[in-house]
């Protein structure tokens, strides 16, 4: 026994050391060959492939790589192509070459290089990581004795090409120890839709004397400059041939000084709206799934795009498309479209005639989305826009939302379990189109529901609720008119006006948020007309600086504070109102506030139960005109917010005798009474 457990022990210390051991950076194994197959094929069969050697493809000679194949490459050694490579892998099975180490490095490998090889070699779906060491090769001068008296770094890549001029598309460029790809003198290569990335030197380095035609690339996090074009002294390179690509966060900057003048500068947009410089290449995050630099424990790489990447449809717009008819994407990976997917910009692919339909509905907004000028969105009753994110709809052009009490119109979030806030809500730009209606149409969890910049609109029976922000808000002079809609839990207002604006805000019920009702500021004079605001944590309605509203058949009942805030010169008209209950003995208790030198007109209203004062006007309690009512209103059913008057109310008939009801009698106080009652 005692034997077995010594046994014991010892296996367990042994193990406890193993772990502990530091990680080797041993070649990996695989098939190691010293040479290319005699037939001129690396099959899949034999993958991984080891080169213990240098490994060379002579002049009228074809080297084919099969989809799937791993290429590993003990330290230094490299693949020199003078005829002909045919490398072609697939989305699904990459061709790759790679370090032979257990922990690879940059650098660890020499990379591949084609010198006078054949123009129809072919890399496609090939991943090239780990190439490429800086300082591994250097040039020397010599004096007449033939002993060096100078030396300089010869500059290369993962990829090297010599008076060559491969097509290379949808290949990967990564963590290589010097450039990603170097395009020497007499190289004319095609790079398309490749990645190019962290690597210790250039993205990609251009010869004077190279013409490269470079499309639809993601150049991003290189430790030097995205691209550099090497010419003569301090001399401008004319042009290049690098068109809709991506080019972004490299360590000395996008583009050298030595780069056609224009690149890099943002100046004007492409035809998806973003900036970019004039040959139409962005300087804006690619948004991938997962890219990780390299790390002593390897890299996590996922360079599929997240739906809101602005390398989506990023291509000229009618021409070289994607297999699908969208435009083309940058970066290796297409992105595919899921049916009723809003992206970009409307008109786009799941759109019919500008139009949502309802047969097609739920509709998906993956990334923010505008409506240009011109153009008009029509949404049918009964769709549903589910939005997936932080994202807004932007119109500029004009939006018919044509819900119906049956059959609204839903922007909601996509989460199963929603919180505030979720995604940004529907913005009418300044300068957009006028004529925009809304109608029966629901905004939920966004951070502002609607927002008008100098816009009308007519917003009719909406809801607007749970929302982060703003309920609608109007500014620089925005004048919707927003009726017998409900606006609920808004955090910050139901309603914000700013800046001259004027909206019509008529026969709305707005209730249960943590702010203000209705808060109007910075000279803005809504009409607030029939509308219930009730159970606000702060005030019913706020008017600051100068905001001069007018007031008239309203209920304010259960607000935090007070029912009307007046600050800073804000006199509104206020007459045909029921205060009810607004405040508390340690929390403001006034049906009307006013500081600050706001002088409200108030007259024709019904006060009940405020503990502290009906009205404070510069702190004066006392003063209130004999048309005002000190009573209970007596509503059908306060317990079920059911605020019509009673039978033998005495706020029937008791408003100001210049303003009848729809019937033509003397006005009633309160939400139902009035020529505008519903």
């Amino acid at each position: 026994m005692r034997q077995i457990l010594t046994l014991l022990i010892a296996l367990v210390f042994l193990i406890s050391c193993e772990k502990s051991k530091t990680p080797t950076r041993d070649v990996f194994r695989g098939n190691p060959i010293a040479a290319l197959p005699a037939d001129g094929v690396l099959r899949v069969s034999g993958s991984p492939y080891l080169a213990t050697v240098d490994l060379r493809v002579p002049a009228g000679q074809t080297l084919t790589i099969e989809p799937g194949v791993e290429l590993r490459f003990e330290p230094a050694k490299r693949l020199t192509v003078e005829g002909c490579i045919n490398a072609v892998g697939s989305e699904a099975a990459p061709i790759t070459f790679t370090s032979g180490m257990v922990i690879p490095r940059r650098g660890d490998w020499d990379g591949v290089w084609l010198e006078s090889a054949d123009n129809v070699s072919r890399f496609e779906y090939c991943r090239f990581l780990f190439g490429a060491l800086w300082g591994r090769h250097k040039t020397y001068e010599y004096d007449t004795t033939g002993a060096a008296i100078d030396s300089a770094i010869a500059e290369y890549g993962s990829l090297t090409l010599k008076a060559s001029s491969p097509t290379i598309k949808r290949c990967w460029f990564l963590a290589g120890g010097f450039s990603g790809v170097h395009i020497d003198t007499g190289s004319n290569p095609t790079l398309e839709n490749c990645i190019i990335y962290d690597n210790a030197f250039h993205g990609v380095w251009v010869h004077q004397n190279a013409d490269p035609l470079i499309n639809y690339c993601i150049i991003s996090e290189n430790d030097d400059y995205g691209v550099k074009c090497a010419m003569p002294g301090d001399a401008r390179r004319a042009d290049l041939n690098l068109n809709y690509s991506v080019i972004i966060e490299n360590f000395s900057g996008e583009f050298d000084n030595q780069s056609p003048l224009g690149f890099g500068r943002i100046f004007t947009a492409n035809s998806n709206l973003d900036s970019c410089d004039y040959r139409h290449n962005l300087r804006l995050n690619p948004e991938y799934v997962e890219a990780v630099k390299i790390k002593h424990r390897g890299p996590k790489w996922d360079f599929r795009l997240q739906a809101w990447s602005a390398a989506i449809d990023a291509g000229p717009e009618g021409l070289d498309l994607e297999s699908d008819g969208t435009r083309r994407d940058c970066g290796i990976h297409r992105y595919q479209y899921r049916p009723g997917e809003i992206r970009r910009r409307i008109p786009n692919l799941p759109i019919v005639g500008n139009r949502l339909e309802a047969a097609r509905s739920p509709y998906y907004m993956s990334c923010d989305v505008l409506l240009p000028v011109g153009d008009t969105l029509f949404i049918e009753p009964g769709v549903e826009i589910r939005i997936e994110g932080r994202f807004v709809l932007r119109a500029k052009g004009c939006v018919k939302s044509n819900g119906t009490a049956g059959a609204p119109v839903k922007f909601i979030s996509a989460r199963l379990n929603p919180q505030k806030g979720e995604w940004q809500g529907i913005v009418f730009e300044e300068g957009g189109a006028s004529g925009n209606e809304l109608h029966y149409t629901q905004v939920f969890n966004a951070r502002w529901g609607l927002k008008f910049v100098g816009r009308d609109a007519l917003v009719n029976h909406c809801k607007l609720a749970y929302v982060d922000s703003v309920g609608i808000l109007c500014e620089r002079e925005a004048a919707p008119t927003i009726t017998d809609c409900e606006i609920i839990d808004a955090s910050i207002a139901g309603v914000l006006c700013q800046y001259n604006s004027s909206p019509l805000i008529r026969r709305n019920i707005i209730s249960s948020g943590s702010g203000y009702g209705i808060l109007a500021r910075e000279s803005s004079q809504p009409r607030i007309v029939n509308n219930i605001i009730d159970n606000l944590k702060v005030n019913g309605v706020r008017l600051e600086n100068m905001s001069n509203a007018l007031l008239r058949n309203n209920v304010f009942i259960g607000n935090g504070y007070s029912g009307v805030h007046c600050f800073n010169n804000s006199s509104p008209d206020v007459r045909n109102n029921i205060f009810y209950n607004n405040g508390s003995v340690q929390r403001g208790g006034y049906g009307i506030f006013a500081e600050r030198t706001s002088r409200p007109a108030v007259a024709y209203n019904a006060f009940y139960l405020h503990d502290v004062a009906a009205v404070s006007i510069s702190k004066d309690t006392t003063r209130l005109e004999a048309t005002n009512l000190h009573v209970d209103p007596r509503f059908v059913d306060l317990a079920g917010k059911n605020y019509r008057l009673a039978d033998g109310s005495p706020c029937l008939n008791a408003g100001d005798p210049t303003i009848l009801d729809a019937d033509g009698s003397p006005s009633d106080m309160g939400a139902f009474g009035g020529p505008d009652a519903p």
